[in-house]
């Protein structure tokens, strides 16, 4: 049951006896071609708003949330990032990855799924520094975030419009998984000036040798959304120094996208799979010579 219209969605949790808190946004991003620079291209003003869907009581109480976007490159920008431990002698890194089909893994301390192939590999971002970071895509990804309307119930996309990463609409449709690990290393020696990179963004490459549609209740203003990748873009990025944090767990959270009524349509292309979304790169890429 839709419950309350909120800005933002604040994330509290505890494993292995860390506590972890931040803070998701989300808001309209630009094309990278629209864009004089990154930080410019991921930058918003003005926060979308989230739908809380909350149910049952006591031990069945669960929460869920639905993000109204518009038709445009999604931004989610994590902020407030806090991990602590009692008497640690570590300092911790929040790990984000996002896909557009539910991640599986083979361990806690694996950061690349076994399922489905990720555009990228996942974020490692400096914890309890007090900064935000915006997002696009993942570290070393191809293309953006995208988000449209979803195709009305019961078409089927031609053969065409499969191959490009069209979808037909079910309840998977406009569903977004982010899964969050928890990641640490040694506090470095007071006499030790920062690292290069040491408070941005860090990318998190794979674990090796590690050891260890919902209910449309209350959306009268918005319309189904699929997600998907949208135009080539690139994001800077330094090789994170931080290792998976033994004994925590992942948390895999889904939220569902719906488009705002009122959204411009867009004809960007917004791809289910990797593979669409590189042959709308190359057509255009591709131009028809003059006579």
């Amino acid at each position: 049951m839709l419950t309350n219209t909120v800005s933002n969605i604040p994330i509290c949790y505890n494993t292995a006896e860390h506590d972890i808190k931040f803070c998701l946004t989300f808001g309209e991003g630009k094309e990278e071609d629209q864009s004089e620079n990154e930080t410019e291209r991921k930058n918003f003003t003005k926060n979308y708003d989230v739908e809380v869907f909350e149910s049952g009581e006591g031990d069945e109480y669960m929460k869920g949330y639905r993000v109204v976007a518009n038709e445009a490159p999604l931004v989610i920008k994590i902020s407030d990032i806090s991990i602590t431990k009692e008497n640690s002698k570590y300092e911790y890194a929040i790990g984000i990855a996002v896909d557009n089909a539910a991640p599986e893994y083979y361990s806690n301390s694996s950061t690349l799924p076994n399922n489905i192939e990720r555009d990228g590999t996942m974020w490692s971002i400096p914890a309890n520094t007090g900064t935000s970071h915006n997002l696009d895509q993942n570290p070393n990804a191809k293309y953006q975030w995208m988000a449209r309307r979803s195709m009305e119930e019961g078409y089927k996309p031609t053969a065409e419009e499969l191959e490009l990463g069209m979808e037909e609409t079910s309840q998977n449709t406009g569903l977004v998984y982010m899964t969050f690990m928890v990641f640490r290393k040694l506090k470095a020696e007071p006499e030790y000036s920062t690292t290069r990179g040491g408070g941005g963004a860090t990318r998190g490459g794979t674990t090796r040798g590690l050891r260890g549609g919902g209910d449309d209740s209350g959306s009268g203003g918005s319309v189904g959304a699929r997600f998907g990748y949208g135009n080539e873009a690139s994001s800077s990025s330094v090789k994170s120094t931080y290792e998976y944090s033994a004994g925590t767990e992942k948390y895999v959270m889904p939220i569902r996208l719906r488009i705002n009524n009122n959204s411009a349509k867009s004809s960007t292309n917004c791809s289910q799979h990797l593979r669409g979304a590189s042959i709308n790169a190359l057509r255009r890429q591709t131009m028809t010579v003059p006579f």
